[in-house]
C-alpha cells in the first residue's frame, strides 16, 4: 500500500549506518558515517521535533555528503535533502513530506528488530574486551538515546507548537516558551528569545520581545535567521538600557 511505512535500519560493509525510509509513495535514505555519534544525535533531533522544543533541525557534519533539513509542519516531518553536484555548479535539493507519527513509529520498530538481531547473533550486549564501546555503533550512547526516543514517541502524542495570538496588528507571543532569557536590572525590563515557526504577520524563525512592569509583551521588527544574531541584539538592547538609552531605541 502506498501509506504504509517501512524503514529498514542496518549498518553497511562501510560501517555506515543507512535508515532506508519508504512512506506514502516516497523513498529516502539517510546515511550516518559515523554512527556512534550520528545516530544518538539524529534520534536527540527528532524527540526535541516530537516534542515541540524545536520546529526546525538540520543535520549536517561528520563527513556527511548530503545536508538534511527537516521541518514540522502541523503533523508532518518534512525533509529536505541537499546534495552538491558532481559538477560544482548548483547543488540538488529534494523534498520529502512523511506523517511524523508514522515515521517515528516506523524508525522505532525498525531499530528494535535491528537490535535483535544482533542480540541474535551474539554481537549484542558488546564484549568490553573485543570492541571499543565507545566507538561502536551500538554503543551505551546509542541505546540510551533510542530508548527514550521509543519510549516518548510511544507513549505521547506529537507535541506541535502552537499559533501565536494576534491582537491590534501586534504579534504577542505568549503561548510560545523562551528559548533564551535576559534581563535589564537596572529598567526591569526583560527580553525573551522565541521561536515563531508560523511566521504570523510575517515574522521570521528567531524573534525578540520584551516586556516590563506597565508594558505589553512587545515584538520587536527586526527578526533573525540566527539564533547568534538574535542574542547579541538583546545583548546591546540590554547594555543601551543600562546605559540609559534603550527605552528611546525600544520606543518606550
Amino acid at each position: 500500500m502506498e501509506n504504509q511505512y517501512t524503514i529498514i535500519y542496518d549498518i553497511d560493509h562501510h560501517r555506515d549506518a543507512r535508515i532506508k525510509t519508504n512512506g506514502d509513495g516516497q523513498e529516502l535514505e539517510f546515511t550516518f558515517m559515523v554512527p556512534a555519534v550520528s545516530v544518538p544525535h539524529f534520534f536527540e533531533l527528532l524527540l526535541q521535533l516530537w516534542t515541540g522544543k524545536v520546529n526546525k533541525a538540520e543535520i549536517n557534519g561528520y563527513g556527511f555528503a548530503v545536508t538534511y533539513y527537516l521541518t514540522v509542519e502541523e503533523k508532518n516531518l518534512c525533509v529536505e535533502t541537499l546534495i552538491p553536484s558532481d559538477d560544482g555548479c548548483k547543488p540538488i535539493f529534494s523534498n520529502y513530506k512523511f506523517d511524523f507519527e508514522r515515521f517515528a513509529k516506523a524508525l522505532a520498530k525498525a531499530f528494535s528488530e535491528y537490535l535483535h538481531e544482533q542480540k541474535n547473533k551474539g554481537l549484542y550486549p558488546l564484549n568490553p574486551l573485543e570492541v571499543d564501546e565507545y566507538c561502536h555503533h551500538l554503543s551505551n550512547e546509542v541505546i540510551e538515546n533510542y530508548e527514550k526516543f521509543s519510549t516518548i514517541i510511544n507513549e505521547s502524542e506529537l507535541n506541535m507548537i502552537r499559533p501565536v495570538e494576534e491582537r491590534k496588528g501586534n504579534t504577542l507571543l505568549d503561548d510560545v516558551l523562551a528559548i533564551y532569557l535576559l534581563k535589564s536590572e537596572k529598567e526591569g525590563i526583560e527580553f525573551l528569545l522565541k521561536n515563531d515557526y508560523k511566521k504570523v504577520n510575517g515574522l521570521g524563525y528567531h524573534v525578540v520581545s520584551f516586556h516590563g512592569e506597565g508594558l505589553e509583551e512587545t515584538v520587536l521588527q527586526t527578526v533573525f535567521d540566527d539564533s547568534d544574531d538574535a542574542v547579541n541584539c538583546m545583548e546591546l538592547l540590554v547594555q543601551s538600557l543600562d546605559n540609559g538609552h534603550g527605552r528611546d531605541i525600544l520606543g518606550i
